[in-house]
């Protein structure tokens, strides 16, 4: 499930999104302070249990079962393109849900 409705992140006026619900798994991205674009987890109702690189699919941080490591990296994969654009979108202030929402592989 893609949100492409979601509304913006309390921090600073950024705008975070949802880009993948699986349950018990929820993957956003918001912008932040770190020059490396990565996604945040949220582990059933815990947010921010653990973040993955864009890049590599790698765990940067984070307390979550590894069982979900190789699920997660390869949707990374799979969507590592779209997933940067919409970083490098963010980064620069700008609001890439409608176009590259559209775009993220199950």
């Amino acid at each position: 499930m893609f949100d492409a409705l979601n509304s913006p992140s309390g921090g600073g006026g950024s705008i975070g999104f949802l880009l993948l619900k699986l349950q018990p798994l929820a993957l956003r991205m918001e912008p932040d302070h770190h020059a490396r674009a990565h996604i945040h987890i949220d582990y059933g109702r815990v947010r921010h249990t653990a973040s993955f690189a864009v890049d590599t699919g790698e765990r940067l941080v984070g307390q979550l079962p590894r069982k979900y490591d190789k699920k997660i990296a390869g949707w990374i994969e799979k969507n590592r393109d779209v997933l940067q654009s919409a970083w490098d979108e963010l980064k620069a202030g700008e609001d890439p849900r409608e176009r590259i929402l559209v775009n993220l592989k199950a």
